[in-house]
């Protein structure tokens, strides 16, 4: 950064000096603590403000070089954190989603087992009714032949 007294932005049209600017402090490890005027429009990833700005104090304070690194150290811990629960967040949400599928195929194979039981019973019932009628159809076949005298068939006998 370099000290200068006003600066004109063909980028924006703005003219800043000392009356528009704010002040600001340095976050940098080398200027850490740091106070300084700088254009009012200025932000990290903006090209519309102007490069203009001026240090209010000499160097940074020793409490400032000292302190620097460990706010840096934790700023970073931090951040290395929000990525980790992040990435854990998006885990858990894709963990969430493939149960979610899984639980969709289990109702459906639970639905077509329910058919397919249906379909069984029916089958059983249809069975146990035609097992029924054949004895009935026998059974009175039986009785007849012996009422009405058999119609030649006196033995019933396997050959």
């Amino acid at each position: 950064m370099s000290s200068a007294t006003s600066y004109e932005s063909t980028t924006s049209g703005h003219m800043c000096d000392m009356d528009r600017c704010v002040e600001r402090t340095s976050l940098s490890i080398r200027n850490f603590g740091r106070r300084f005027y700088g254009c009012q429009h200025w932000s990290p990833n903006s090209d519309q403000a102007c490069k203009f700005f001026k240090w209010l104090d000499k160097n940074t304070c020793p409490r400032g070089r000292a302190t620097a690194p460990l706010v840096h150290e934790r700023f970073t811990r931090y951040k290395d954190e929000a990525a980790t629960a992040r990435n854990e967040r998006d885990e858990a949400r894709a963990m969430g989603a493939e149960a979610q599928e899984w639980e969709r195929i289990a109702k459906c194979k639970a639905g077509k087992t329910k058919i397919a039981l249906r379909i069984a019973e029916d089958k059983v019932y249809k069975y146990r009714l035609a097992l029924l009628l054949s004895w009935i159809v026998v059974r009175v076949y039986f009785v007849f032949s012996t009422v009405f005298g058999g119609h030649g068939h006196r033995l019933l006998c396997l050959p």
